[in-house]
């Protein structure tokens, strides 16, 4: 009756051993199904630059930018990069024509960049700079979006 005792003690010793490590296997896989996961941030900046017009050293052009970035570990196809306007639930696809099937991103790979010239059709939203955002979307129709610009960009003054 004592052997029997003492087997059944270290069966239940080696179930619960058993248990805590299946459970911190688990807790690991989670971790690295997340970890692995791709994560798409998308920047507006309204002022990221300018340049002189041709011969002309008194006109200048200025620009914005929308900047795509994975900073996640798996790759994923980009297919639309715009504005979303206020008024318009469409948006303008501004990746180059070439480009129309997306653009893989990696891991590590340089962000997409889409300089956004400072003309009149930004012009009409000078009241409204602050409902802007740059958008992004997968080849899955997963919508990413910017945050909402902090500073005025100098066309809506």
């Amino acid at each position: 009756m004592l052997e029997e005792a003492s087997s059944n003690s270290s069966g239940n010793i080696l179930a619960i051993i058993s248990l805590i490590v299946s459970l911190i296997a688990i807790v690991i896989g989670l971790l690295n199904f997340n970890r692995d996961k791709y994560k798409i941030v998308v920047d507006l900046d309204w002022d990221s630059g300018s340049h002189y017009v041709g011969m002309q050293p008194n006109v200048v052009e200025k620009w914005g930018a929308i900047i795509v970035t994975n900073q996640g570990r798996r790759p994923v196809y980009i297919r639309t990069i715009g504005i979303k306007y206020p008024d318009d639930e469409r948006v303008l696809n501004l990746l180059s024509e070439e480009k129309n099937e997306g653009v893989k991103l990696d891991e590590g790979n340089s962000p997409i960049i889409i300089r956004i010239p400072h003309d009149g059709h930004l012009k009409r939203y000078a009241k409204d700079w602050k409902k802007l955002s740059a958008v992004a979307y997968d080849v899955a129709g997963k919508e990413y979006k910017s945050g909402r610009p902090w500073e005025k960009p100098s066309w809506a003054e």
